[in-house]
């Protein structure tokens, strides 16, 4: 049955200005995120600044990525074409950066005692204060850099299908991305926790002391941090979706790239921006979440095969 009435009218406006576009799973995920972060903060916005604003600003935003979608379609350039494909990757600093605002929107306390105590029943010692003792400038040094390297593991993954003109395989590597993003960030409201570097810096006693990597990270979080999101860690997790996916799609590569993940993993630790319980949750989430993504990827193209 066709919906009637003001639903009807915006459902055949819709099918008119946009359904010449070709939208993929990456561009549903990105859209449902923004919507549903936008419809959220309406009757969960404890904690939120200002927050009639975020309803609006999530209606342009979605109104701008399919108007950036429908003009793809028009004309399909060679620069529209890359934008079209890594745009969620552009996005992600500033879904990142809203939820400063947003961690605590439902539940207005901080789940710092609950990470804390599932570290001390797994590991029996707060990692980030029993890792002091290997603090050497190289070793510092070393995890620093596994750190920094986390922020080239999509332009890896991506760009070495793209440049291959691998089209369908690299908007699946960007959805499976961006699933394992979503879900992480949303996941983030439910448990607000804030990082060792907050709730544990009375019990860090040693200075960590290194060179450029460590300089620069320091950099990075000292202006791009938030408050919350600590557990599991969207890094890590984000690191092995990454990684899972490029051994779908070049496993050479995802062989080279497995040890940086386990790096980023213990560096998250070691540089004390999470716990040892939200790199091991990140393991395990990102793990997960590649898997229920392909499974999305299978049926889709099971449907096509079967309508073809």
């Amino acid at each position: 049955m066709k919906p009637k009435g003001i639903a009807g009218f915006f459902v055949r406006m819709f099918k008119t200005r946009y359904g010449q576009i070709s939208f993929h799973f990456v561009d549903y995920t990105i859209m449902s995120y923004v919507f549903f972060m936008g419809v959220l903060v309406i009757p969960f916005h404890h904690d939120v600044p200002h927050w009639g604003f975020y309803p609006f600003f999530h209606i342009v935003l979605l109104f701008l990525i399919l108007e950036f979608l429908r003009w793809y379609t028009k004309r399909p350039t060679k620069i529209l074409r890359f934008f079209r494909t890594f745009y969620p990757a552009f996005a992600l600093p500033f879904a990142w950066s809203e939820l400063n605002n947003f961690v605590t929107m439902i539940f207005p306390y901080w789940a710092n005692d609950f990470v804390v105590n599932l570290d001390l029943r797994i590991f029996g010692v707060h990692p980030t204060v029993w890792v002091e003792k290997l603090f050497r400038p190289w070793l510092t040094e070393l995890m620093n850099f596994f750190y920094a390297f986390y922020f080239f593991f999509i332009p890896i993954g991506g760009l070495s299908l793209y440049l291959r003109k691998r089209e369908k395989e690299t908007l699946d590597f960007m959805f499976l991305v961006s699933f394992t993003y979503s879900i992480s960030f949303i996941l983030f409201l439910f448990f607000p926790a804030e990082g060792p570097w907050v709730i544990l810096k009375n019990l860090h006693t040693v200075k960590p002391t290194g060179g450029f990597f460590l300089k620069l990270n320091q950099f990075v979080q000292g202006r791009g941090s938030i408050r919350g999101g600590c557990f599991p860690s969207s890094h890590v997790a984000a690191a092995f979706t990454i990684v899972w996916a490029t051994f779908r799609y070049q496993w050479k590569l995802g062989i080279v790239l497995l040890p940086f993940a386990f790096g980023v993993a213990a560096a998250t630790v070691y540089c004390r921006y999470h716990h040892g319980v939200d790199a091991l949750s990140g393991m395990i989430l990102g793990t997960i979440l590649y898997g229920v993504g392909v499974f999305i990827l299978k049926q889709r193209d099971r449907r096509k095969n079967l309508s073809s």
